[in-house]
């Protein structure tokens, strides 16, 4: 099973994103949705591990925070994304999924904590006339949201798109 550790955005945020999505040439939007925070992935994990993975987040204590989504970047990848604003409390939690999923043997992705919302994807040769479009849309806009709860997602892979279910949903 394919995991990672999320914070979904609210479904009005959803909406309103959802809203600005005009589109744009050889961009795929994210459907709104799929639109979270990733803050650990864990890739394809047996079904039997399940019990432990619960187990390790249910430890994992935070604070309620209040998120703030702004600012068009992109990844060499291709990706656009909406930036996260940088918040000590968001980085801790992070940290703190991290470390408890190690405690039970799970390493899971080690690239550095980019907290961000992924908005769509576009062949990388393409992508500074669309990122531009993008910036257009979503220039001087921000949003902002509660949070106080973050899930485990399974994500099947599919030709028509990921196909994302929430396993587990934790409360601070």
């Amino acid at each position: 099973m394919r995991l990672f550790v999320a914070i979904d955005l609210p479904g009005e945020l959803q909406d309103t994103i959802a809203g600005l999505q005009i589109p744009v040439r050889h961009l795929k939007w994210t459907p709104p949705e799929h639109l979270h925070i990733t803050l650990q992935f864990l890739g394809d994990q047996p079904d039997q591990r399940l019990p432990d993975i619960f187990e390790a987040l249910e430890t994992v204590e935070f604070e309620p925070m209040t998120l703030c989504c702004q600012g068009i970047g992109q990844f060499r990848s291709g990706v656009i994304w909406l930036g996260i604003d940088q918040l000590p409390a968001l980085e801790q939690l992070q940290r703190r999924i991290q470390s408890a999923l190690r405690q039970v043997g799970i390493q899971g992705e080690q690239r550095r904590f980019h907290a961000h919302v992924t908005l769509g994807r576009c062949d990388r040769h393409r992508l500074i006339p669309v990122l531009e479009r993008v910036a257009e849309q979503f220039y001087g806009r921000s949003f902002r949201f509660d949070c106080d709860t973050f899930c485990l997602k399974s994500s099947i892979l599919r030709p028509s798109g990921a196909l994302h279910r929430v396993e587990a949903l934790f409360g601070a």
